[in-house]
């Protein structure tokens, strides 16, 4: 890549652009080669000329959040990775209404909404990652989604146009929305919540927190859930009668906590994750006739024929 064609970029960003930039120290699971080129912005501005300097460059383009939900591949990213995190943050209120730019984390939506005598989500007091990331995969609990207080969304395509989206036009699913399915990077969200006494929204915080605590295996580094749950079941509950826990390849392992969860025990690479995650979906396959589809996301190149698919 040309030195003289970075430098353009860095002159036309008032984020941070690095070069090589290993991707183990921006995801949850401490895993991940080098990002070719990776930015942090600071505002919209800032997205639209790094995907624009992207097309002019034809390179690829990688939004991410957080990095709580990914598995990067030992080779890292090529092209361009954005990061839309904390330097993208921010949340405005009107009246029962909530403008949150996508770098928010979920807990600062959550804590500032409190203040204001709104709830509604607290249910998702333990999902670590920011607003964009989790609105993209529609998170939450088995029984309650973030995408239930989602009123309408600002987004921005690969060309650098801006759309406004509704509720509906965002074709969300069980962790799934539309940004899942086009080349679509969220900028701002609109949720609607309920007017709700601080009191009441810190009791169910404790309770969410204290729920979360007691199943997952928190102090390791990983990636939340790595499965999605069957129509009729839990993946957590088919995992632990396939006898996956503790299962282990390298540093990765299957949680003695949560079969649905692999952490990594110091220095596992998505190598071994994904060996992991094979070992696991033919054990549950030949136990419950079931294959079981992945909910981390895979990001950089992988051999996918290691994966067991459903027909």
């Amino acid at each position: 890549m040309r030195v003289k064609s970075i430098d353009r970029l860095k002159d036309s960003v008032k984020g941070t652009v690095l070069i090589n930039e290993p991707m183990s120290r921006h995801t949850s699971f401490h895993i991940g080669g080098p990002a070719e080129v990776f930015c942090i912005p600071a505002d919209d501005e800032d997205i639209k000329n790094i995907i624009l300097w992207a097309r002019r460059n034809r390179l690829p383009v990688t939004p991410i959040g957080n990095g709580t939900n990914l598995l990067v591949s030992d080779n890292g990213i090529e092209g361009v990775t954005i990061k839309i995190a904390d330097r993208f943050s921010g949340v405005f209120f009107d009246e029962d209404f909530a403008l949150v730019k996508a770098g928010t984390a979920v807990k600062s939506v959550i804590n500032a909404a409190m203040e204001r005598g709104l709830g509604g989500m607290e249910f998702a007091w333990g999902i670590p990652g920011a607003i964009g990331g989790s609105i993209a995969m529609n998170a939450g609990t088995n029984s309650h989604f973030l995408s239930k207080f989602v009123r309408k969304a600002r987004v921005i395509d690969l060309n650098g146009k801006e759309y406004r989206l509704l509720h509906d036009e965002l074709k969300f699913d069980y962790r799934h929305s539309i940004l899942q399915e086009e080349p679509l990077i969220l900028l701002d969200v609109q949720f609607e919540l309920e007017e709700k006494d601080p009191g009441e929204v810190k009791k169910n915080i404790k309770e969410a927190a204290e729920k979360r605590k007691g199943r997952q295996p928190i102090e390791y580094p990983c990636a939340g859930s790595v499965f999605k749950n069957p129509p009729t079941t839990y993946a957590g509950k088919v995992l632990e009668e396939a006898d996956c826990k503790g299962l282990r390849v390298g540093d990765a392992m299957i949680s003695e906590l949560h079969a649905n969860f692999i952490i990594n025990l110091g220095h596992a690479t998505a190598s071994d994750v994904l060996k992991l995650i094979r070992i696991a979906q033919e054990r549950v396959y030949r136990k419950k006739d079931l294959i079981l589809d992945l909910e981390v996301k895979l990001v950089g190149k992988f051999n996918l024929d290691l994966l067991m698919k459903k027909k």
